[in-house]
């Protein structure tokens, strides 16, 4: 009686039906990391964080936020809080201290901090100009390799204009 329950509980827990829906689906590991706001870490082989995404979820409490966009203000908070200054070393490149890089296209707005150990890329819209609106951010560590093929530099943002 014993051998048949534990069969039983070994078949029901093998047999999930909860997981097979999701069997052909790639997993990834997200996190809250402050009410609305996720961050999504990428690892290198070693599984060391190589890249942290960082965007507002669009639906969060029984609510659907159909302009789901960060302040700069609050995408530096969470880059200082992600990576600390002696994490990221000193502003990188030959560009002074404190120096951004930004590129606005057909209002697609691009903004890149680089520092010596990680860059931060920051991707948003511009729709007055004295107004704008980032819905995604990324950090990437400039000497670790992700175990995948798309780099921030290659990223193409997609709008609603017809292509």
């Amino acid at each position: 009686m014993m051998r048949l329950i534990l069969s039983i509980c070994l078949l029901a827990f093998v047999v999930s039906p909860s997981s097979d829906g999701f069997r052909n689906y790639h997993a990834i590991e997200a996190y809250e990391i402050t009410p609305g706001v996720m961050i999504s870490p990428v690892y290198t082989a070693g599984r060391d964080v190589c890249e942290i995404s960082i965007e507002k979820r669009h639906y969060s409490n029984n609510n659907v936020d159909l302009d789901a966009a960060m302040s700069k203000a609050q995408i530096l908070s969470l880059f200082d809080e992600l990576v600390p200054k002696e994490e990221r070393g000193q502003p990188g490149g030959t560009i002074p201290g404190d120096t951004e890089i930004t590129d606005i296209d057909s209002g697609m707005l691009t903004t890149s901090i680089p520092y010596q150990n990680v860059t931060l890329a920051i991707y948003g819209k511009k729709d007055r100009p004295d107004r704008q609106k980032y819905v995604a951010a990324i950090i990437s560590w400039k000497k670790r390799q992700c175990g995948r093929v798309a780099a921030v530099s290659s990223l193409n943002l997609i709008s609603g204009a017809p292509r």
